[in-house]
């Protein structure tokens, strides 16, 4: 009697139908089954690390990304053969006895035009068919540059900006940049050499390859140079899609200590 009615219990157990999974039953899943949900993956232009032929955008080369090409130094030595950086007489003794203790970017000013994508911080460029915006990192600064077909202002050259007035337009694969009334505040390299309100940059930018910006630029500003020059720099793709925050005045103690360091000195 004892046997048989194991029996019946062990058979009963058997066909009798097991619960479902929590799962199944539209329930969460037992915690040993969870997973993370799955990273997205990344896109966008400032992503591209070389393994592809970059985006296009509008029928031209996309430079949109975070790019990093270093300081500036000395805007002489990066000028192309040929298109050397001759100072007028006046622009001379303006370098020589400079005061590096007045430099705008020491002293929490916008970098201008020039210098912006020049510095010990990335920048990134953001690139839409009728805007190009350039954002550094350095005071969380911007740059416009208008590619839709306008002009400059009537009235430019009455209201100078930090960043000047940018227009730009494309050569085949080459976006031309032509910018004018710049404040005369700005330098145009921590070397310490200025300008005046006349300067004129035209700026090519253009993909040497997929992670290389080429930025040539030709300086045009008769008060200070006796000849227009042109500089060829590099500036390589940074992966990631962020610069960081950086406030140049923040908690700033050390201004009240610069003091006087003309020319060769502060170099």
């Amino acid at each position: 009697m004892h046997h048989r009615f194991l029996f019946t219990v062990l058979v009963t157990l058997l066909l009798s139908p097991m619960p479902a999974p929590a799962q199944a039953r539209g329930g969460p899943p037992a915690a040993t089954d969870r997973k993370l949900p799955p990273k997205p993956k990344p896109v966008g232009a400032w992503w591209h690390t070389g393994e592809a032929a970059p985006p296009m955008q509008d029928g031209h080369p996309d430079l949109t990304g975070v790019w990093f090409g270093g300081a500036s130094g000395d805007l002489s030595k990066a000028t192309l053969p040929g298109q050397e950086m001759v100072l007028t007489p006046y622009g001379k003794q303006r370098y020589d006895t400079v005061d590096h203790a007045t430099d705008p970017n020491t002293r929490c000013l916008p970098p201008g035009p020039a210098r912006m994508i020049m510095m010990a911080h990335p920048a990134m460029i953001v690139q839409r068919p009728d805007l190009v915006t350039i954002l550094t990192e350095s005071q969380r600064t911007f740059r416009l540059i208008y590619t839709d077909g306008r002009g400059h202002p009537e009235d430019v050259y009455d209201y100078p900006e930090w960043m000047g007035s940018s227009i730009g337009h494309w050569e085949r694969d080459t976006l031309v940049v032509d910018t004018v009334s710049i404040n005369d505040r700005t330098w145009l390299d921590t070397s310490g050499h200025e300008h005046s309100d006349k300067l004129k940059m035209t700026e090519r930018f253009r993909l040497a390859d997929r992670n290389t910006l080429e930025h040539v630029v030709t300086y045009d500003d008769p008060v200070f140079f006796v000849k227009p020059f042109t500089t060829r720099r590099l500036l390589k793709r940074q992966i990631g899609d962020r610069i960081l925050d950086h406030s140049c005045l923040e908690n700033e103690k050390d201004l009240q200590n610069l003091v006087p360091t003309l020319g060769d000195a502060g170099r």
